[in-house]
């Protein structure tokens, strides 16, 4: 958690540095039973919000923030995380006060809510993301060698179904093509860049024959799913 958080907290340009705080995870993590929190002590005591800690001006945090959560939610481990995160609240959590549900007025609010509510659901539906956590079988690094990029991806898999996640923690738009067996086909099961959780659209996945080519938009991250093992 710390590491992840100091790691969005840098300026891009300086993210190859740290690259691998966001690998080092995997070198111990079958060693315990881990639970990933953002918890009450990250969004109080003169900490600031989850979504105050990225780095960059109103908008970019809010598509660093998603980011973030998807990794959070495809990485091993079971998930914890604070009341009023949900929502991308600014204000540090007060146990006096209500949370500031007025935030949903504003659309930049509530397309995060709805992006939060819809990821839960993906992460419910898609057993890859959840069946083997602890086991070593359940992850598999495919790319985590692509400092100057910023890109990483990786495979989570189930007893029945595997998925593919892509993240670009870079403020540019990136490509990014791999390789699957000829038969397969790729589908974007789901995505931080769509219009509806306040995105561009940008990302495109062009398949010719076993080649995938994705064309990633600035700060964003997503699940590919194959043929039919994509539960929806």
């Amino acid at each position: 958690m710390n590491d992840t958080l100091s790691f969005m907290q840098t300026a891009p340009e300086y993210r190859s540095r740290d690259y691998h705080k966001l690998t080092f995870s995997m070198m111990y993590f079958y060693d315990e039973h881990f639970l990933l929190p953002f918890s009450h002590d990250e969004v109080a005591h003169g900490k600031a919000t989850i979504v105050q800690k990225m780095n960059g001006e109103y908008a970019d945090k809010f598509a660093q923030a998603k980011t973030l959560y998807l990794y959070m939610y495809t990485h091993p481990g079971k998930k914890l995380n604070f009341m009023g995160n949900e929502i991308g609240q600014m204000r540090e959590w007060d146990e006096k006060k209500e949370q500031d549900w007025n935030l949903l007025k504003y659309p930049t609010h509530d397309s995060f809510a709805h992006f939060m509510k819809d990821l839960n659901h993906i992460y419910l539906k898609n057993a890859a993301l959840y069946e083997q956590d602890y086991e070593r079988d359940g992850f598999e690094w495919v790319d985590c060698q692509m400092e100057s990029a910023c890109l990483y991806a990786y495979r989570r898999k189930g007893k029945n179904q595997h998925l593919l996640v892509i993240l670009n923690f870079s403020d540019e738009a990136k490509d990014y093509s791999f390789r699957i067996d000829q038969a397969e086909n790729c589908e974007l099961l789901f995505s931080t860049d769509a219009e509806k959780y306040g995105g561009k659209a940008l990302t495109k996945i062009h398949q010719h024959g076993n080649k995938v080519e994705v064309s990633l938009a600035p700060f964003s991250s997503h699940i590919l799913g194959f043929h039919d093992t994509i539960y929806k």
